[in-house]
C-alpha cells in the first residue's frame, strides 16, 4: 500500500510540475497585458482556443503538415490578440474614458462568447482530433512522462524566460516596462503607447496560442477548452503580480499545478480546482487585511 501511495504521489508530482509550467506561462502573458495595458483580456480564452482549431482546419481541409499548420494557427492566435486591441478594445476604452476598465471587461467577454460560438457554429460543439507527431511515453522510475509533457515544459520556460529577456534587454522591453511604470510620464518621452500595447498583445496572442497547441496534442480541441485554463492564467497573473518579473509566474504556477494534483488524492476534480480559487481569495484578503494594518498601527500610535 505504501508502495502505490508513493508511486501516486511521484506521478502526481510530475503532473503537477508540467501543469505548473503551463499555467505559469498562461499567467506572465495575461499578466503582461494587464499590468501594461489595465486591460482584462477576458476573450484571452479566445485567442487560445483558435491556434489549435485553426491549424486543424489548415491541416485536415488543406492538407498541410502539423508544424506549418501549428504556425498559422500560432500567427493567427498573434492576429487575433493585436486586432482585439486595435479594432475593439483600444476604441471601447477611449469612448468610456474613466470607466474603460470596466467597458473593456464586459466588452472582451462579449467577443470572446461570440467568438466561441462562431468556432462551434464552424466546427461543431464536440471534440476533435488533433494529431500531430507521434507520441512516446517514457518510464522514469514510478513516473510515467510522455514526450509532449517534456516538450510542453521547455516551451513555457523557453517562452517565460525569452519574455524576461525581451522585457530587460531590448528597446522596445524596457519602453514596455516604462509604460507599465507610467503611461503619461512615458507618453511625453516619446514612447507609443499604442505601440507598446500592441506589442503586449502580440505576445500574450503568442504564449496563449503556443500553450493551446500543445494542450490540444496532449489531449484534444474543443470549443470551451480555454474556459477554466485561462481562469488557472488569471489566478497566476494575481498572485504573482502584474507588474512584476514573468520570473515570478513560473513559481506560483508550479505551486498552482502541485497544489491542483497534491489535493485529487482527498478531493475530487471539482473540488480540486475550488481548492486553487480558495488560496486566490485568501491571497487578496490577505492583502485587504495588510493594507490596513499601518492605519491601524498609526491611529494607535497618535491616541498613545
Amino acid at each position: 500500500m505504501h508502495d502505490l501511495l508513493d508511486a501516486e504521489l511521484w506521478q502526481l508530482t510530475a503532473n503537477g510540475l508540467v501543469r505548473g509550467a503551463f499555467y505559469a506561462a498562461l499567467g506572465a502573458g495575461l499578466a503582461l497585458v494587464i499590468g501594461v495595458t489595465t486591460r482584462f483580456h477576458f476573450a484571452y480564452a479566445l485567442t487560445y482556443t483558435v491556434a489549435p482549431y485553426v491549424a486543424f482546419w489548415v491541416m485536415d481541409g488543406l492538407g498541410v503538415p502539423f508544424w506549418p499548420s501549428a504556425l498559422i494557427g500560432l500567427g493567427t492566435a498573434v492576429a487575433v490578440s493585436v486586432l482585439l486591441e486595435a479594432g475593439v478594445y483600444e476604441p471601447v476604452a477611449r469612448r468610456a474614458a474613466d470607466r474603460a476598465m470596466l467597458a473593456v471587461l464586459v466588452t472582451s467577454i462579449g467577443v470572446s462568447t461570440a467568438g466561441i460560438a462562431l468556432l462551434q457554429l464552424k466546427f461543431g460543439t464536440s471534440s476533435l482530433p488533433f494529431y500531430g507527431p507521434d507520441q512516446v511515453r517514457h518510464d522514469v522510475g514510478p513516473v510515467r512522462i510522455s514526450n509532449f509533457e517534456i516538450d510542453q515544459v521547455a516551451t513555457c520556460l523557453v517562452l517565460i524566460a525569452g519574455l524576461a529577456a525581451f522585457l530587460a534587454f531590448t528597446p522596445i522591453g524596457r519602453s514596455i516596462k516604462a509604460v507599465r511604470s507610467n503611461p503619461g510620464l512615458a507618453s511625453v518621452l516619446g514612447i507609443s503607447v499604442r505601440r507598446v500595447n500592441l506589442v503586449c498583445f502580440a505576445i500574450a496572442g503568442l504564449v496563449s496560442g503556443a500553450c493551446a497547441l500543445w494542450y490540444g496534442l496532449l489531449y484534444t480541441v474543443q470549443p470551451t477548452m480555454g474556459d477554466t485554463t485561462v481562469i488557472y492564467g488569471f489566478v497566476v497573473a494575481f498572485l504573482a503580480g502584474t507588474r512584476s518579473s514573468p520570473l515570478r509566474a513560473l513559481p506560483v504556477g508550479i505551486g498552482l499545478g502541485l497544489l491542483e494534483q497534491w489535493a485529487s488524492i482527498w478531493l475530487s476534480l471539482q473540488w480540486t480546482q475550488t481548492a486553487v480559487f480558495t488560496v486566490l481569495a485568501g491571497y487578496l484578503a490577505f492583502l485587504a487585511v495588510r493594507g490596513r494594518l499601518p492605519r491601524f498601527r498609526s491611529v494607535s500610535l497618535r491616541r498613545a
